[in-house]
């Protein structure tokens, strides 16, 4: 367990507003070459995708803590 992928069209105000509230959010970019390029649907998801944590160490209090953020952005 590492991440818990979660998916928006508000990624980046998500991300914002998360990181303003001290909850540690990644945003899914991976690096690819001109060789190989990004294909449409991979370049559309990973801008719609965060990466929230999820892992044993997280306490009760700090699971509800992200939920509740995130259920305030949504509104």
């Amino acid at each position: 367990w590492q991440d818990f992928v979660i998916q928006t069209e508000k990624r980046n105000e998500l991300y914002e507003f998360l990181r303003e509230n001290g909850v540690e959010v990644l945003k899914n970019e991976y690096p690819f070459t001109p060789e190989y390029p990004k294909l449409p649907l991979a370049a559309k998801y990973e801008a719609e995708t965060l990466r929230i944590p999820c892992n044993e160490n997280l306490t009760d209090e700090e699971v509800d803590y992200v939920i509740e953020k995130i259920k305030k952005f949504v509104g």
